[in-house]
């Protein structure tokens, strides 16, 4: 357990230092903000189960895929990562102990200033491991089905409304800009799944792989080892938080938690991959350019910022191929 008298001063200097890095969002609810995170889910289960049949098909694919706020959707998805580390005995107990030890007061302050003092506790390892299994369980998904859609923008090449050029291809890319700056609407989870989202601390078998944070939770609720060292920021916020919620701490401390979850590496990555997907369309000229986009940016790059949370730097993205390539392959 790591001493919290050998850490205070490094923490002081923390929270001095990153008190003004970000600001903090007013909801700190983690139901709100696990919300946006399965409203992307829910649209990647639509996309993996309809096919662009036509321009209009298309046109709500688009649509589906650049709804959605990146400053939300990294709440949302810090937030899901959070209840899914809270699910771990180990961990949980590993924060009550410390709790009993040092003081309940005193571990909740070490957690919201430091989010790695909670994956140093007993049970860190084991919440990583969980966090890690979600996580790129998450990100496959997401990337399977950009396999499709990228597939599927070769495969619609010859037929004659897809190789078309696509009309009024500016207005689109303002309209897709529209959409993630407004995120997904209310009704974006159905109101079968939203029950779900809702889950106590310990409340879940980590074992069920259709479980809450489990690795086919998203599509369970569709109907349808060895641990990593890492040091990776994204995986802190979601233990302190977790930590939190083992000590029944998030309504008095919504501030800290709101602030935790908006981790700015993980909103930075998905901005970047929107910013991609706008200037991919941006480039595109026929209609099958669009669903190459969509799967490309839309898509897997979404799933790589959520795969590369084991990564020190989840912020790094690999260049990726323009909609051109698409058809001149």
């Amino acid at each position: 357990m790591r001493s919290l008298a050998a850490w205070t001063t490094t923490a002081a200097v923390a929270l001095l230092g990153g008190a003004n890095a970000q600001t903090v969002a007013e909801d700190g609810n983690l139901q709100t903000a696990i919300t946006a995170y399965a409203a992307y889910q829910n649209d990647v289960s639509e996309l993996r189960s309809t096919a662009p049949r036509d321009a209009n098909t298309l046109e709500t694919a688009l649509d589906r895929v650049a709804r959605h706020n990146r400053d939300e959707l990294t709440r949302g998805w810090i937030a899901y990562g959070a209840q899914t580390a809270a699910q771990s005995p180990a961990f949980v107990q590993g924060v009550r102990d410390a709790a009993a030890y040092y003081g309940r007061d005193a571990v909740i302050w070490a957690v919201t200033v430091d989010p790695a003092y909670a994956r140093s506790l007993r049970g860190g390892q084991e919440a990583t491991r969980m966090l890690l299994e979600s996580a790129n369980a998450d990100s496959q998904r997401i990337i399977s089905v950009a396999d499709r859609y990228q597939e599927l923008a070769y495969s619609i090449q010859r037929q004659r409304w897809a190789n078309a050029v696509a009309p009024a291809q500016a207005a689109r890319v303002q309209r897709i800009r529209t959409l993630g700056r407004e995120g997904a609407p209310d009704d974006a989870v159905p109101s079968t799944v939203s029950p779900r989202l809702t889950v106590a601390t310990l409340s879940v078998q980590p074992s069920d792989p259709t479980a809450y944070g489990g690795r086919r939770f998203w599509d369970a609720v569709r109907g349808g080892d060895q641990v990593v060292e890492v040091a990776a920021e994204a995986l802190d916020r979601m233990s302190a938080v977790a930590a939190l919620q083992a000590l029944d701490a998030v309504e008095a401390n919504q501030s800290a938690v709101s602030r935790l979850i908006s981790d700015p590496r993980s909103r930075d990555c998905i901005e970047m991959a929107q910013l991609q997907l706008y200037q991919c369309m941006s480039a595109a000229r026929f209609r099958y350019e669009n669903a190459f986009c969509l799967g490309q940016h839309g898509l897997r790059d979404i799933g790589t910022c959520i795969g590369a949370v084991g990564q020190a730097d989840t912020a790094a993205m690999t260049p990726l191929p323009t909609a051109g390539r698409a058809g001149r392959d």
